[in-house]
C-alpha cells in the first residue's frame, strides 16, 4: 500500500497519544483501553481502519522505536507486539503492516530507517580459540535470546547532512572499526576474546604481564572489558559466544548493517597497503559473504 498523505504536523503525529506506551511514552507496558476501537472489532485489518486510528497505532510503533534507540539496542519483534496493545485480533498480521508504515514514517519524517536484524546465537564452524564443533552455552542463548527477528533505526541521510559525532562517539566508533577488522582477519572471522586483548596490549591498551581479567581503561572509551564483553553485544555490533574456557568474538548484525563491507575492507587496505594482495582481499570477501549467508 502506497504511503497515505499526512494533514497534521510531523511532531504532532509521533506524540500523539503519549499514554499508550506508558505514562509518559517511554517503553513500558500497553494500556488496552487505550487500543483503538476499530481494532476492537474481530477481522480488522490495518487498511480497514480509519487514518486517526492508523496513525496511534504507527505512532506506538514510532515513539517504542526512538526511545530504544537512544541505547542503540536492537529491539524485538515480540517488544513491537507489546506496544500495539494486548486485545488485538490478527495482531501477527497487523503488526507487520504497521511495522511497514512506521519505517515510511521514519524515512519520510525523520531521515531514519528501520532495518531487520537476526541475532545468529549458534556456533558455526571452527575457527580461532580451538575446540570446533563447541556451541553456545545455555546461558549465552538465555542471554541473546533464541534466532528471532529484531530492529534497528539507522540513518538514511547522506554522510554530509548527518550531525557531526561527538569526541565519545568517534573515539567508539574507531575503536569498533579495528576491533571489527582484526575479527575479519582471524581464520573464520571468530577471534578468541583473550587474544583480542593480547593485541590490545600491543596497541598500547592494557598492561604488559597484566593478571588475566585486570581491568582496561581507555579516558574515552571508559571500561574497554565492559565494552566488548557487554555493551557492544548487547547493541548488536558483536555477537560473543562461550566456547570451551573462553570466549569468541564474531561480527554483529548491527556492524553489518551500520558499517558496508567495502568500508570495513577499504579499511584493512589502508592499514596493510600492498601486504593485502588480491588474493588476500578475496579471502576476505569470501568470509563477509558467508556470514551474510550465516556460514561462517
Amino acid at each position: 500500500m502506497p504511503p497515505r498523505r499526512r494533514g497534521r504536523a510531523d511532531a504532532d503525529f509521533i506524540n500523539d497519544d503519549p499514554g499508550a506506551s506508558g505514562s509518559d511514552g517511554a517503553e513500558g507496558t500497553q494500556d488496552v483501553r487505550a487500543t483503538p476501537r476499530a481494532y476492537q472489532a474481530e477481522g480488522k485489518s490495518f487498511a480497514d481502519l480509519s487514518p486517526e486510528d492508523q496513525d496511534k497505532l504507527v505512532g506506538r510503533i514510532v515513539r517504542r522505536l526512538l526511545v530504544r534507540n537512544v541505547s542503540r539496542v536492537p529491539i524485538k519483534r515480540e517488544e513491537l507486539s507489546k506496544a500495539l496493545g494486548t486485545d488485538i485480533p490478527r495482531k501477527r498480521k497487523l503488526l507487520q503492516e504497521v511495522i511497514d508504515a512506521s519505517r515510511r514514517v521514519l524515512r519520510a519524517e525523520l531521515g531514519m530507517d528501520l532495518v531487520e536484524v537476526n541475532r545468529r546465537v549458534a556456533h558455526r564452524g571452527g575457527g580461532a580459540g580451538g575446540g570446533g564443533g563447541a556451541t553456545q552455552s545455555a546461558a549465552t542463548a538465555a542471554a541473546m535470546g533464541a534466532p528471532a527477528k529484531a530492529y534497528v533505526v539507522i540513518s538514511s541521510l547522506a554522510p554530509e547532512l548527518r550531525p557531526e559525532p561527538r569526541a565519545d562517539e568517534k573515539a567508539v566508533l574507531a575503536f569498533t572499526t579495528v576491533l571489527a577488522s582484526m575479527i575479519l582477519l582471524e581464520p573464520g572471522a571468530r577471534l578468541s576474546e583473550d587474544r583480542c586483548f593480547d593485541f590490545f596490549v600491543k596497541m598500547g591498551l592494557g598492561t604488559a604481564g597484566a593478571p588475566a581479567g585486570a581491568p582496561v581503561v581507555h579516558p574515552q572509551l571508559g571500561d574497554v572489558r565492559a565494552l566488548v564483553g557487554k555493551t557492544l553485544p548487547s547493541q548488536g555490533y558483536l555477537d560473543r559466544e562461550k566456547e570451551g574456557d573462553g570466549w569468541v568474538l564474531t561480527l554483529g548484525p548491527r556492524l553489518r548493517v551500520e558499517l558496508a563491507d567495502s568500508d570495513l575492507l577499504t579499511f584493512v587496505e589502508g592499514v596493510f597497503g600492498e601486504a593485502l594482495d588480491a588474493a588476500n582481499r578475496k579471502e576476505l570477501e569470501l568470509r563477509l559473504s558467508a556470514m551474510e549467508l550465516g556460514e561462517a
